[in-house]
């Protein structure tokens, strides 16, 4: 990751210095798959690291190892996510980056999959909201992990402010809000995401 750092300048008087250090935005992903646990990993990790932390671990770790690296986020670490998303996103891991890699074909099946336009589920906003993990990183008026969504609603109101909302929810983002990257809930039909940000605006 490149870290662009000012000039250092020292003042004729007395040799003060500033530093200022610039963030480009996360563009790295983890490799689609048909496994549950790639929607649970991109939902839960890129909330605090980016994608390439995966991708830099050895690449014969067995199970185990992953299996506690991914216990290790959520303690000590303080990670989000429910103890029942750990055997499904150990597995993604494991066949994706570790000792169980298979068919090279499957991130390609993926691919496919995901580009393809999802159906709407027909879920409520509510349960949409309580099974992609929203209120893990958002509150209703203040900022946990992303912003509130009283402060997106003040950001994004007008005419256009719904589809931008719903754009940035399907592809995720960083640098609108600080340097924690949304990851990217592309899973979700057009229609759930323009729920999702209806509701969101409505704040």
């Amino acid at each position: 990751m490149k870290i662009l750092f000012a000039a250092l300048a020292l003042s004729a008087a007395g040799g003060a210095c500033a530093l200022e250090i610039h963030l480009p935005p996360e563009t790295a992903t983890y490799k689609p798959s048909e496994l549950p646990g790639y929607q649970l990993v991109q939902r839960n990790c890129m909330t605090c690291h980016a994608a390439q932390y995966a991708s830099s671990q050895p690449p014969a770790s067995p199970r185990a190892y992953w299996e506690a690296t991914v216990k290790k986020m959520k303690k000590p670490f303080g990670a989000q996510f429910d103890d029942a998303d750990v055997p499904a996103m150990v597995d993604y891991l494991v066949k994706t980056y570790g000792a169980e890699r298979g068919a090279a074909t499957l991130a390609t099946v993926a691919a496919k999959s995901v580009a393809a336009a999802p159906a709407a589920s027909g879920k409520d906003v509510k349960t949409l909201l309580a099974t992609n993990g929203c209120m893990a990183c958002h509150a209703l008026d203040q900022k946990v992990v992303g912003p509130g969504f009283t402060e997106v609603a003040a950001r994004y109101k007008g005419k256009d402010g719904a589809a931008a909302v719903a754009a940035n929810i399907r592809s995720g983002g960083a640098g609108k809000w600080g340097p924690v990257p949304m990851p990217p809930f592309s899973q979700l039909s057009a229609a759930d995401a323009a729920s999702l940000a209806k509701y969101v605006l409505n704040r």
